[in-house]
């Protein structure tokens, strides 16, 4: 214990004095979370619009007015010709433009059902939809309001509610998927590229001719990165809460406790990108080999479920996929160790199988 101790109180003093890594530990998860958590929003709202007003009469105005009250669209312009909604949506200027008829008011007053044409730009799919989705809702809404039709009474009492996000707030979905991939990023960076660089000054070899076991060498070096894990969590779990308002619906020492054997992961991948790598350049490209495919496949942004059923498949070999599970089940539904066992059983065995293949793999290169 004593040795271990030694080592730990070694890498220890070597991460304070090297302020690159401070800037990796203490700036760099601050850093990753304001970026994606603000500009990663998945809430679409406030699409360009412009309006080609034919009737140009109160209803048309007021329907104009619909759309812009609605949070969903927003009139950049009021055109004057077909020609230029056309250009606007060929420009990019507009994600949609409404075409209001002549004599619109006159056909709705009578009842003869008159036409209302709503062009959306469609080379992106998901504003597309939502375009498409709530222009009916706020046509529909306009209709009721303006009390052209009377309100029909269904037989079926249909509520939907939506549970643990009811405001639809994307950074609910974001937040919780950043520390896990903040973790994965960082972690087994700083961790590979201060093994390497000890590789490349040659201290590794002159620790191996003191009396320390090559066991107690590799323990000492993994317990300071797992603090720096720690630290890196508590900031990014603290920036969370303060900026975003992200609340803890769960235990918050569950959520810790699953949150080290993820650290345990990440730090594996660390210590063999290290024993992979000659030098710092290609300890990173190692560690960046594997963060792409945690992005696209663990269910980080895109969801699985549409994935084709050979890369659903594959994503179960990304140590990420389980804890997104776990951080966004703890954090937004309030499960406990019960409910993520199916979880917390494959990632405890990515965490003992690639840390201990890591260390037996070193101990054999040292050797």
């Amino acid at each position: 214990m004593r040795n271990i101790y030694a080592i730990a109180v070694k890498e220890f003093l070597h991460i304070l004095r090297d302020r690159r890594t401070l800037i990796l530990i203490v700036w760099m998860p601050l850093l990753q979370l304001m970026i994606y958590g603000y500009a990663v929003n998945t809430d679409i709202k406030h699409m360009a619009m412009v309006v080609y007003d034919e009737d140009q009469t109160y209803l048309s105005r007021r329907l104009a007015q619909s759309f812009q009250q609605s949070a969903m669209f927003d009139i950049k312009d009021n055109v004057a010709s077909q020609g230029l909604l056309y250009r606007a949506l060929d420009r990019g200027v507009a994600k949609a433009g409404l075409r209001i008829p002549v004599n619109f008011t006159k056909n709705l007053l009578a009842l003869r059902g008159p036409k209302l044409q709503l062009l959306i730009d469609g080379t992106d799919s998901n504003p597309a939809n939502v375009a498409l989705n709530s222009s009916q809702a706020i046509v529909n809404a306009f209709i009721q309001k303006e009390v052209f039709i009377p309100i029909q009474v269904s037989p079926i009492d249909f509520r939907p509610r939506l549970w643990y996000n009811p405001d639809l707030r994307s950074t609910y979905f974001m937040i919780p998927g950043l520390i896990g991939f903040v973790l994965q990023l960082i972690i087994p960076m700083i961790t590979a590229t201060a093994i390497v660089r000890e590789k490349e000054r040659g201290n590794i070899e002159q620790l191996l001719v003191t009396p320390i076991k090559s066991y107690q060498l590799m323990i000492g070096k993994l317990i300071p990165y797992i603090c720096v894990g720690i630290v890196m969590y508590l900031l990014i779990i603290g920036a969370s809460s303060l900026l975003f308002h992200i609340p803890i619906r769960g235990n918050p020492l569950t959520l810790f406790a699953l949150t080290l054997i993820f650290i345990s992961v990440c730090l594996g991948i660390g210590l063999f990108a290290s024993t992979v790598a000659d030098n710092q350049q290609q300890a990173s490209q190692i560690v960046m080999f594997f963060i792409s495919p945690s992005i696209l496949l663990s269910g980080f942004i895109f969801p699985r479920e549409t994935m084709p059923h050979f890369v659903y498949y594959l994503g179960y070999g990304i140590p990420l996929t389980y804890f997104l599970k776990i951080v966004r089940g703890i954090i937004l539904k309030g499960l406990g160790l019960e409910d993520l066992w199916d979880q917390v059983l494959p990632l405890t065995a990515m965490a003992v199988m690639i840390v201990g293949f890591s260390i037996l793999r070193f101990r054999k290169r040292l050797s």
